[in-house]
C-alpha cells in the first residue's frame, strides 16, 4: 500500500492494483457456492432453462391428463385449469428467453417462471387429489 498522503487519501489494493477509499474494505470475491452465483443464474444462455422447463412441464402434465381423461370427473375443471397455468408458465419462460436482454435478469426471470410452474403443478395435483379422494 502507498503512503496516505501520496494519492489523495486512497490506498492501492494489493490484490487488484485498484485504488480504494481509506477505511473501506476491498470487496470480497464472489462465493461460487452461493445459489445466486451459479452459472445457470449468471452466464447461461438460457437453453438449460428451456430444456428443463419443457421436461418438467411434460412430466407434470401426465397426471393432470390422466385426471382429465380417465378420472371420475370431479377434479376435471381444476386439472384443466392447472394444465393451462403450467403451459402459461412455460410460455412465459420461453418469452423471457427471447424478449429479455441476455444476462442475470433474464436468467432470474426464467428461474422464477420455472419455480412458479413447480408450485402450480404441486399445489394443483394436491388439490385434485383432495377432490378425488373426498367422499361423495
Amino acid at each position: 500500500m502507498s503512503a496516505s498522503g501520496t494519492n489523495g487519501g486512497r490506498f492501492d489494493d494489493d490484490r487488484t492494483g485498484v485504488g480504494r477509499e481509506r477505511g473501506r474494505p476491498a470487496p470480497a470475491p464472489a462465493d461460487p457456492t452461493k445459489m445466486v452465483n451459479q452459472p445457470a443464474l449468471q452466464t447461461s444462455s438460457g437453453r438449460i432453462w428451456i430444456v428443463m422447463g419443457g421436461l418438467f412441464a411434460a412430466v407434470s402434465l401426465v397426471p393432470l391428463a390422466l385426471l382429465i381423461f380417465q378420472g371420475n370427473g370431479r377434479s376435471r375443471g381444476v386439472a384443466i385449469l392447472v394444465a393451462v397455468l403450467i403451459l402459461t408458465c412455460y410460455a412465459l419462460l420461453l418469452a423471457a428467453r427471447f424478449a429479455v436482454r441476455r444476462g442475470p435478469k433474464r436468467l432470474r426471470v426464467m428461474a422464477a417462471s420455472m419455480l412458479a410452474m413447480a408450485a402450480v403443478a404441486l399445489s394443483g395435483v394436491w388439490i385434485c387429489a383432495l377432490i378425488e379422494s373426498a367422499p361423495g
